[in-house]
């Protein structure tokens, strides 16, 4: 099998991650698609004690206290993990599985979001079991209230309407579900509880409390039986709607947005397939797309809008930025800050149905606040913990500069993301190069002084094209 292309290994690094520099990029391409994939996809190998060190000095969980100290640790583990896709599926899960700060402790929420990343590409009955036990999930789907004799319906209708299936089959567009089957599947999840193990914080065990719990039969999806909790789960996660509802919900998250059409329909067939011979393993689903013919098409590249985590974090890696978070006591509260203000209030979507996606990140106020994020990154030159923050150094940017104002465009363009725009943008970039304050020709010549103002300058106007919004 051919090497990945320059190309093909930045779109590989912009889904499964949040973007490459060049030397990593360099490194896919002496692989195959199959090893590049792998590369990613076998996160638990790479070593993250780097990550985890500092958070545990510096972002210990055990002192957080107002909300944004989680927000902050999660992007933390975002801009410095070596286990990008591990942050990435995390990213689709809390997406998927919603739960919010503003109704949830953010203990139980830090502890809901280590489970999503632990178990990311396990089983779907596995994930889909542990996030019904899950204590965020059990107070912000009013689990706890749900009681024999006043069973809660909210779980139950999530569970199958924004969790597993959808309302309507991805392919047949028949009814998956009837009002009786969420009364009754409430039924069954009648009970179930948390406490803290052991009166300690962050430390939970879940159970069913027997004498509020519904033991008696129920009928759901036409059979009855004296269903619990745990059997709906396992006859959600079996039925071929569940399959198909999986496969769209990562496309749109990773590849590009399915359409209604016999082609788009055909491509969700083939993948719940995989679903189905895997035996529900997302981490054998998740290969089988992004090894595929649909991932690496046309069609695919440059098809979704980058949320902000990816343009935030997506910027700091491919132009090998500097990013010093700062501790509890003196934080890089600007970061944090940044992506509320672009619409992304980490771990606290505006309602179950979570955050928007593709242009729904986009609006005035949004782009706005993308392009003072690209102020604030090419304005920045040093980061310490005294002043921790987002920094690019001179000396980083002085490795893509080529002989040449139009070459050194062409290398930045590929450097940030392998961006594919026309011969007058670069033509315009290029004339933006050898213009002097007074709109006169200079010569090209590089020196710190070039490389502080014009090169700079560059950069800033690169994020802020429509291409860069791309991912």
């Amino acid at each position: 099998m051919a090497q990945l292309t320059y190309d093909q290994a930045a779109h590989l690094s912009r889904r499964m991650g949040f973007g490459a520099p060049p030397e990593e990029l360099d490194t896919l391409t002496r692989m195959t698609r199959q090893a590049a994939v792998d590369y990613y996809l076998n996160y638990e190998s790479v070593n993250n004690d780097n990550l985890d060190n500092y958070l545990q000095k510096n972002f210990n969980p055990k002192r957080f206290t107002p909300m944004d100290d989680v927000q902050l640790w999660w992007i933390i583990r975002m801009g410095k993990t070596a286990r990008p896709f591990e942050e990435k599926m995390t990213l689709f899960w809390h997406n998927h599985f919603v739960s919010a700060l503003d109704k949830v402790p953010y203990e139980t929420m830090y502890v809901q979001n280590q489970m999503l990343r632990a178990q990311a590409l396990l089983r779907f009955d596995d994930i889909l079991l542990n996030v019904a036990r899950d204590p965020a999930m059990l107070v912000y789907l009013d689990g706890i209230t749900n009681v024999l004799g006043n069973p809660n319906e909210n779980f139950a209708r999530e569970l199958q309407e924004l969790f597993t299936m959808g309302i309507y089959d991805a392919v047949t567009g028949e009814a998956n579900y009837t009002e009786k089957d969420v009364k009754e599947i409430a039924r069954a999840f009648t009970g179930w509880k948390f406490k803290e193990k052991g009166g300690k914080k962050y430390k939970y065990v879940s159970y069913i409390e027997t004498d509020k719990h519904d033991a008696g039969p129920k009928e759901i999806y036409g059979r009855i039986a004296n269903y619990t909790g745990e059997d709906v789960i396992a006859i959600i996660s079996e039925r071929r709607a569940t399959a198909r509802f999986l496969v769209k919900k990562l496309f749109n998250f990773f590849v590009y947005p399915l359409a209604d059409t016999p082609e788009d329909k055909a491509t969700i067939e083939k993948f719940a397939n995989v679903y189905f011979t895997g035996n529900h393993s997302i981490r054998e689903l998740a290969r089988a797309i992004f090894n595929s013919d649909e991932f690496f098409s046309p069609r695919a590249e440059f098809a979704l809008i980058k949320s902000p985590a990816e343009l935030t974090v997506g910027a700091m890696r491919m132009l090998g930025a500097d990013y010093v978070p700062g501790n509890l006591h003196q934080a890089d509260y600007e970061t944090y800050v940044g992506f509320k203000s672009m619409g992304f209030d980490l771990l606290n979507p505006f309602d179950v149905s979570g955050f928007p996606t593709n242009l729904g990140w986009l609006n005035t106020s949004t782009m706005l606040e993308r392009y003072n994020f690209a102020a604030r990154i090419i304005s920045t030159r040093e980061v310490n913990k005294m002043s921790p923050g987002i920094g690019l150094a001179n000396e980083k940017l002085k490795t893509h500069i080529a002989s040449t104002p139009e070459q050194t465009v062409r290398n930045f363009l590929a450097v940030m993301g392998a961006l594919k725009v026309d011969n007058q943008v670069v033509a315009i970039l290029t004339d933006y190069l050898t213009k002097d304050d007074e709109g006169g020709r200079m010569p090209f010549e590089v020196d710190d002084h070039f490389i502080d103002k014009n090169i700079r300058g560059l950069v800033f106007l690169i994020m802020c094209l429509p291409e860069f919004q791309l991912n």
